[in-house]
């Protein structure tokens, strides 16, 4: 069993990298949500938690696959604490205040309007506060369709600095988007259309086997970064995002160059591949072997 959630996964991420970091949540008053709390608390990242007596824990299910049976998730996610958030629940303009920056993802969307509307009322007071508002599209098919993402994420999106997105989230979310754009035109357009500092696609590639290589390039509106593409083989293929994204604010928020950044990125989206669960384990000295020649032991 492990404790997942990709809002924590990031934070963990930035947070094994001197990011101080608060995870604001609700959770069920019961063992399991208070053993989430202790994950969370137990990773360096401070859980701030508007328990719930009545609710469920959040729970999914993973079958492990490899080509051509894909891994399978199955949510288990009504009546549990979260889908109760609402832009009442916390006083945000409290929780962002002298805060860097302030994450959330569309599986928090997708859990009902109240979490929808929270997520905006975070981010107005983040904004307020002067920090940079990052949004992970993640859009989880078995949680909603498409048709029922795109009126709510495109809700989001105007209160966004930074985007993580990939080309097909691009081609749902920004109107009259051309098919035939490549991702790069696609995230210029999404910073026209909504306003967003930057853009920074992840995309993972299928290699022979069990080996995949990851890319992360940031888009502006008049500049492009691209990292390398690193390979890794695949332990386990969860929370990759998570790490490149939770990297990727720590690398930015240390005053690395955007080049540095989306190359650390990349690097940790491919190392998570490498360990089993959804948490990141990266220290600071893993990040300044990337690009070295790969060993089996180090002694």
């Amino acid at each position: 069993m492990h404790v997942g959630g990709a809002e924590l996964n990031t934070l963990i991420a930035a947070a094994a990298l001197g990011v101080p970091a608060t995870w604001a949540t609700r959770l069920a008053d019961n063992p399991l949500g208070r053993r989430i709390a202790a994950h969370s608390a137990a990773y360096g990242v401070r859980p701030q938690v508007d328990w719930d007596a009545g609710a469920r824990a959040p729970l999914y299910f993973v079958e492990h696959g490899v080509p051509p049976r894909p891994a399978e998730v199955l949510y288990d996610r009504s009546g549990t604490a979260m889908t109760l958030l609402s832009p009442d629940t916390f006083v945000w303009k409290d929780l962002v205040a002298g805060s860097a920056a302030a994450v959330s993802t569309g599986i928090t969307c997708a859990l009902g309007e109240g979490p929808a509307r929270a997520v905006t009322a975070f981010f107005g007071a983040a904004r307020d506060a002067g920090s940079l508002t990052v949004f992970d599209v993640n859009h989880r098919a078995k949680l909603w369709s498409w048709e029922q993402a795109v009126p709510v994420l495109r809700a989001v999106l105007p209160h966004v600095d930074l985007l993580l997105a990939g080309r097909d989230d691009l081609l749902r979310l920004v109107p009259g988007a051309d098919p035939g754009a490549d991702q790069v035109t696609l995230a210029r357009r999404a910073i026209e259309v909504y306003g967003h500092e930057t853009v920074v696609l992840r995309e993972t590639s299928q290699l022979p086997g069990r080996r995949v290589a990851t890319a992360v390039t940031a888009v502006t509106a008049d500049a492009e970064y691209a990292g390398r593409a690193y390979e890794a083989d695949v332990v386990d293929a969860f929370g990759a995002g998570d790490a490149a994204l939770g990297v990727l604010l720590a690398s930015r928020l240390a005053g690395d160059d955007p080049a540095t950044t989306v190359d650390k990125a990349a690097w940790a989206g491919a190392f998570q591949h490498t360990l089993p669960g959804d948490v990141c384990l990266i220290r600071p000295s893993d990040l300044t072997r990337r690009g070295a020649p790969a060993r089996r032991i180090l002694r």
